[in-house]
């Protein structure tokens, strides 16, 4: 492991013990679960962790009180304070700093972290899976145009373009939008016959409507007849066939939760050769313009104050 994925692997043992103290039933999602099926542990070039939890254990996760958790360590979320960019949970470790590079525009600084994503209940009909789809991404989309470092964007065009998005909409209303509008399908379950909990989605990561999968494959229960796991990039059909409870699989040495099926879960994001790891030009994580494994973020965020402070005397 790298000296960033070792703090990361902290915070996945933190999380993991809270979940289990409080009984709440989390899952590895992403490059996270693949890492653990594929290498039993990190990707070797990832620097990141992706959890996520059902949008009603997810509520309860934020309901906790800091004592909770173990000291060192932040739940950051937009219902907590403001200025948070995102419409999903990261856990940080207060004892480092993590600025991404692209995703600075705001000034938003943190720890090194675990995303933490709430899974909702998902539409059954493909058309309107789309449509949410689409709406989530355009919303998505006004947001980056706040939170992406302007330098990063070479085109003098987007950066107009972003420039002008970022005038006329409000990065805190966006995110609560996008917490709104993902979490609606689910709450609309009891009103229309089409809208049920039989799927699970993460429309707030990064797979988009590939994150929208049948809850069987994490859970195993059966609440439908027959459903299928698709590779969006063949066209193939996979039917799962899961028993039980979600599976705990090796990482790193440790114990974590995850989908019962990785295999559908898996195929559904990457496609059936997920055991084969990609060209090494297609490699990569998610750069920082900051990494600072001895150092706390409160620290920037101090000289920062002070530096607005200075300005703002003279």
């Amino acid at each position: 492991m790298t000296e960033l994925q070792k703090k990361i692997l902290e915070i996945m043992k933190a999380f993991d013990s809270v979940c289990r103290s409080h009984n709440l039933h989390y899952y590895m999602l992403g490059g996270t679960m693949l890492g653990a099926v594929r290498h039993k542990g990190f990707i070797p070039w990832d620097d990141d962790a992706d959890f996520g939890l059902s949008r009603r254990e997810y509520e309860q996760l934020l309901q906790l009180p800091e004592e909770c958790f173990p000291e060192g360590y932040k739940l950051r979320h937009f219902s907590k304070e403001t200025g948070v960019p995102y419409a999903f949970i990261r856990l940080e470790d207060e004892q480092t700093t993590c600025v991404e590079a692209r995703r600075s525009g705001t000034g938003y600084v943190g720890g090194v972290y675990v995303d933490i994503f709430p899974l909702d209940g998902d539409v059954n009909v493909v058309p309107l899976r789309i449509w949410k789809e689409l709406r989530v991404k355009f919303k998505k989309k006004l947001l980056y145009a706040h939170i992406a470092e302007k330098e990063a964007v070479k085109n003098p065009v987007k950066r107009l373009i972003m420039k002008m998005i970022a005038k006329h909409t409000d990065s805190d209303v966006l995110v609560r939008e996008l917490d709104t509008l993902v979490r609606a399908y689910g709450e609309r379950r009891e009103k229309l016959p089409q809208w049920g909990d039989a799927r699970y989605s993460n429309y707030l990561g990064h797979w988009g409507k590939r994150e929208s999968i049948p809850r069987r494959v994490f859970d195993g229960e059966i609440r439908q007849r027959k459903y299928f796991a698709f590779d969006f990039r063949r066209g193939e059909k996979i039917e799962a066939q899961p028993e039980g409870r979600s599976s705990e699989y090796e990482f790193e040495g440790h114990r974590f939760f995850g989908p019962v099926d990785n295999a559908a879960y898996l195929t559904a994001l990457y496609g059936s050769d997920y055991m084969v790891p990609p060209a090494e030009d297609a490699r990569g994580g998610h750069p920082a313009t900051i990494i600072e494994l001895e150092r706390s973020y409160h620290d920037i965020e101090k000289e920062n104050q002070n530096q607005e402070d200075e300005t703002n005397e003279l």
